[in-house]
């Protein structure tokens, strides 16, 4: 029997797809290699903080050693999200600031990262915010790289839209990322569009560096009370420990 893929739940009841049965599949083997646009900047939209990690980890690397610009804009702190530590926006930024520097990135320098603060779970109610936000932030010569707008977390399916429309209105190439689709698609359907599909191979070195950025990332890697899963578990980390990653075009 088939386990039933829930979009962004992870529990016993739903263990979603797992990363063995992604491997065995010809689906990510067989997709053309992504031709990265020549652009002076890149603008990472991530939802919560982590996303632009588990999502482009590695292409934030490729990009940097091209020389170019990155900024980060965090459009959530991710307040609603890990067990309770106190102010978990101040700490989910630090780590997300400790995950830029496992990358190579130290910010500021290399990397600037730029929190919009809209509430973790209202992203859809702030749309008109973020649009601004973004549009004042790309432009033709800028990479524009986003949430898949289909990937099933209302937070991500907001932000993959708005960066659409910015993108659109900036005349900026875009290109989105899947994050919660590894753990609810099946490779053995249309779920995700396969020929919108690109690879980015990675180098050991950029995976080894993606790997520790994630566990920057604390406190989603850990349980909120003993018995609970975090809100990152083992399996759906799996997902990121590719070398390569995917991208939408």
């Amino acid at each position: 029997m088939t386990p039933e893929r829930v979009a962004f739940v992870v529990d016993e009841d739903h263990p979603g797809t797992s990363e063995a049965v992604w491997a065995g599949s010809d689906r990510l083997g067989g997709l053309a290699e992504l031709d990265l646009p020549e652009v002076a900047r890149v603008l990472v939209v991530a939802p919560h903080p982590d996303d632009e990690i588990l999502g482009a980890g590695g292409l934030l690397q490729v990009l940097h050693g091209r020389g170019v610009a990155i900024e980060v804009c965090a459009v959530t702190d991710g307040e609603q999200g890990g067990p309770g530590v106190g102010d978990l926006a101040a700490v989910r930024a630090r780590e997300a600031h400790r995950a830029l520097e496992a990358l190579g990135l130290p910010a500021p320098g290399c990397a600037v990262r730029t929190r919009l603060r809209i509430p973790d779970g209202g992203v859809s109610e702030a749309a008109g915010r973020l649009d601004a936000a973004l549009a004042e932030r790309l432009a033709p010569d800028t990479l524009c790289v986003a949430p898949w707008a289909e990937d099933r977390h209302p937070d991500h399916e907001a932000s993959g839209r708005a960066a659409a429309r910015a993108a659109a209105g900036a005349g900026s190439p875009l290109l989105a990322y899947p994050v919660w689709a590894w753990h609810w698609a099946d490779p053995a359907g249309d779920d995700l569009p396969w020929d919108a599909a690109r690879r980015l191979p990675l180098t050991r070195r950029q995976v080894a560096r993606k790997r520790l950025a994630i566990a920057a990332h604390r406190s989603q890697l850990a349980a909120r009370r003993p018995g609970d899963l975090p809100v990152l578990p083992p399996p759906v980390l799996a997902h990121f420990r590719r070398g390569f990653e995917v991208y939408l075009t």
